[in-house]
């Protein structure tokens, strides 16, 4: 009789381990709904512009058409800068990892620029810099970030604070490190991104996670650092091969694409209408006392205006669009300012409006021959205190039919 009681006692617990097992699973697999029935999405991302991610990775991956994410530290980019331009032209997405790559400063080759002594404002201040000098070198606005080694802090003790606020403030997107999970779409932190180490793994390493990722729907940010076959923190380029392979394959329901691309689409998906347009980049004159207004360092607002990657440059499709810069200039100063644009002839003669905050210059869009051939020419001159300004660039007069322009970039030209 105890005999027969402890074996019902046992199926029993047995059974409700069971249970709470199968509970916990189904309540871990994500519903979220990922492109064309794809079952996982898959980031590839890289630490610290590392020369053989220029030299030998990136090719790699551009075999296959694939493209990934680059968080560079801008020293490291000049070491490659043509090879870096590349990456850039053949679409590979850059992302920012500071200028100093502050770590903890139990590292010791970290204690000159430990996290210890950093401040929020510092970690700010040396963020926004590191776009600057990136956008400068590449031409590239950087709407991610990836926390070197992974640390979230600045301070110590009773003054310790998270930087992920300040890293939330200026990007769309932050990336830790050696994290044990991927992300889920329906919940998942932008500014606290999992990512989880591929160096020194082979594919049949990194097929469970990948497997584990899918079963519940997940998005896998794989990191990594050096890309080659051998040496410390590599990821091999065979084990890639493999997985982009596997990737590509249609039957395996693989969305592989860059950070930003997926975080766009979640945050589209779970809001139900495109996210809040991202940061500019804070834009400085260079050492000639010039500004250059990008498009790319521009953030567009309005219904229907596009950025066109294939133009550098912003297409106006009603009279609510904009485009707004942040500028910072270190003494007063006068300006000619040049404005490079296209129109086609039949669209041209819109009036247009250049405002730095109380200061409006206004003129009407002229031709410039067709939609494909860019002009420059003067549309007047501004004075510049010293500090931030902010500028925008709309059309001075409503409608709703046509276009006002294709902006590429507006020049402002220090007066000797």
């Amino acid at each position: 009789m105890t005999s027969t009681l402890s074996k019902s006692f046992v199926f029993l617990l047995l059974t409700g381990i069971l249970l709470i097992r199968i509970e916990t699973v189904l309540a871990q697999k994500s519903t979220f709904a990922w492109p064309e029935g794809k079952k996982i999405a898959i980031s590839l991302s890289f630490d610290d512009a590392r020369a053989s991610q220029a030299t030998t990775g990136i090719p790699a991956l551009n075999e296959y058409n694939v493209k990934g994410t680059f968080y560079v530290v801008p020293s490291a980019v000049k070491g490659q800068l043509e090879n870096w331009k590349k990456a850039v032209a053949a679409g590979q997405e850059i992302a920012n990892h500071s200028i100093n790559h502050p770590c903890t400063g139990n590292f010791p080759w970290s204690r000159a620029k430990a996290l210890e002594d950093y401040t929020q404002k510092s970690m700010h201040a040396e963020l926004t810099e590191a776009n600057t000098q990136i956008f400068n070198l590449l031409g590239v606005k950087c709407d991610g970030f990836a926390y070197p080694c992974g640390n979230t802090f600045v301070g110590r003790g009773i003054n310790t604070k998270s930087y992920v606020p300040v890293v939330a403030d200026i990007f769309a997107t932050g990336r830790t490190w050696r994290n044990e999970g991927p992300n889920s779409p329906e919940f998942c932190d932008m500014a606290q991104l999992t990512g989880m180490e591929m160096d020194g793994r082979d594919f049949e390493e990194i097929l469970p996670m990948i497997e584990q990722a899918k079963a519940n729907g997940q998005w896998l940010i794989l990191a990594g650092h050096e890309m080659g076959e051998n040496g410390p923190q590599t990821t091999r380029i065979s084990m890639l091969r493999k997985l982009i392979q596997y990737a590509q394959d249609p039957k395996n329901g693989i969305w592989l694409e860059p950070v930003g691309t997926v975080a766009r689409y979640v945050l589209t998906t779970r809001s139900g209408k495109t996210p809040a347009p991202e940061h500019g980049s804070l834009v400085r004159p260079d050492e000639k006392g010039n500004v250059s207004l990008h498009a790319q360092a521009g953030v567009g607002t309005g219904p229907k205006i596009k950025y066109m990657p294939e133009w550098k440059a912003f297409g106006w499709f009603t009279g609510e669009d904009k485009v707004t810069w942040e500028l910072e200039v270190p003494q007063k100063g006068n300006y000619e300012i040049l404005l490079e644009w296209s129109v086609s002839d039949e669209e041209a003669g819109k009036p247009f409006l250049f405002e730095v905050g109380s200061k409006k210059i206004t003129g009407n869009v002229g031709k410039s021959g067709s939609w494909e051939t860019f002009r420059e020419k003067k549309i007047g001159e501004i004075n510049l205190t010293p500090g931030k300004h902010k500028i925008v660039f709309r059309a001075a007069t409503p409608f709703k039919n046509g276009a006002l322009l294709d902006l590429r970039e507006v020049k402002l030209v220090a007066k000797k």
